[in-house]
């Protein structure tokens, strides 16, 4: 008697926390006020969950100790900066940024085919309705008040069209990986969904997003082809590529020839523009930046970069390094190479993870090849995906070691199972 009702309850705990995981992650595109409701939830699940004893994995303890230097030097960036003041904000992000990361692995680590489940439902709608805003937006078929200043480009419930385009390509990818196992009605949701997350993608007019697009798909397709188990299901993928290409290149050639979009794109598809190129333009300011990270080994402090360089580097490394100093950009170096070795050397063991693993890993690629022209710092879904990515790869190692045939040895998808 008293063993189901510490059952029930512990079934009624777990129902409402993957609620509020799955709300969280709805909200996750609403961003053009702050603090946005994401960042709201995010908290409430810090103080909720970790309240309730959830745990943080002990696999991830080199991962913790380099995330807390980088913390660590980005605080000091802070007090050496001649404007502590300017630095508060930003340095209260990145405390934030690691902390949700914190929470992600845990969650996802303490039960991973579930809470999967539940954020990439969450994530699905949110970039469907973030998609849809977006194309709406672009057409004028919103009211002013739901309109942000957006240079005659989509983004959608985001203030920035650079961060809306990449923000969809995990759920591209992940739909992608539904196709070949869809039938019927639910192909053909499937080939709509994606035609409109790319329209929307393209709409953002966005070179860094596209860019990271065409990577990310081609990394997950290299991924799925090499670990398909027979030479049936790599010719299907194969097929599905063909397919999907042709499919986005009829709407991009529609978009061109019969939309208001098509001037645009013509313009948009220059590798480098002028502001690019030009003196105190992106590359121009990169070069200064990199020449003034040898002599400020402190930092100038979060936030500081355009008071110094009037713009942003537009690159996250030159960013992390400039503004937190060589601490913070040695230990997020090293941060980010460990995550991606962990993923890089699982994607290749077959398991119920896998498809997972293939897609984070392969949107997060896809982002930090980005990174190189974008200051990607702040952006809540690329520490969401190096959170799940984390998780994926504890999990597949408990799954190993405790030679778990369920969890190691069974292809698919965690929310087709």
């Amino acid at each position: 008697m008293i063993g189901a009702k510490i059952t029930q309850a512990y079934s009624v705990e777990n129902q409402w926390r993957q609620k509020l995981i799955w709300l969280t992650m709805a909200v996750s595109c609403i961003v053009f006020v702050e603090p946005a409701p994401y960042d709201i939830l995010v908290m409430l699940l810090v103080a909720v969950l970790f309240s309730l004893n959830l745990r943080v994995p002990e696999e991830s303890g080199v991962a913790i100790f380099l995330l807390a230097m980088f913390t660590v030097g980005n605080l000091v960036g802070t007090l050496a900066s001649d404007d502590p003041g300017t630095t508060v904000r930003p340095l209260a992000t990145r405390f934030y940024m690691v902390a949700s990361w914190v929470l992600f692995t845990s969650v996802i680590a303490a039960n991973t085919e579930s809470v999967m489940r539940v954020i990439w439902k969450g994530y699905t709608f949110a970039a469907v309705l973030a998609a849809t805003w977006g194309c709406l937006e672009f057409y004028d078929f919103l009211p002013d008040m739901m309109v942000g200043d957006t240079f005659g480009r989509a983004s959608g419930p985001f203030k920035d069209a650079n961060v809306f385009g990449p923000f969809l390509i995990p759920i591209a990818l992940h739909t992608v990986a539904h196709m070949p196992y869809s039938r019927g009605l639910a192909l053909v949701a499937n080939v709509t969904k994606f035609l409109i997350i790319i329209f929307a993608l393209l709409l953002s007019f966005s070179r860094g997003a596209w860019m990271n697009f065409l990577f990310a798909f081609g990394l997950y397709m290299i991924f799925s082809i090499y670990s398909a188990p027979s030479n049936k299901d790599k010719l299907r993928l194969i097929t599905l590529v063909i397919f999907l290409s042709f499919a986005a290149g009829l709407t991009l050639l529609w978009a061109v020839n019969n939309t208001a979009a098509g001037q645009r794109f013509v313009d948009r598809a220059t590798v480098f523009k002028t502001y690019d190129l030009e003196s105190g333009g992106r590359f121009d300011t990169q070069s200064r930046v990199l020449r003034e990270i040898g002599s400020t080994p402190l930092g100038l402090g979060p936030g500081m970069s355009p008071s110094e360089f009037g713009i942003e580097p537009h690159n996250l490394y030159l960013h992390i390094a400039i503004e937190g100093g060589w601490l913070a950009a040695i230990s997020f170096y090293l941060f980010l190479l460990l995550t991606v070795v962990r993923g890089t050397v699982r994607s290749r063991l077959r398991c119920n993870l896998q498809t997972d693993l293939h897609i984070v890993l392969a949107a997060l690629s896809g982002i930090l090849l980005q990174s190189l022209f974008i200051d990607s710092t702040h952006w809540r879904h690329m520490w969401l995906l190096i959170a799940m990515l984390w998780a994926l790869t504890i999990a597949i190692d408990r799954g190993r070691a405790s030679d778990n045939n369920d969890v190691m040895f069974n292809d698919g998808l965690t929310d087709i199972k």
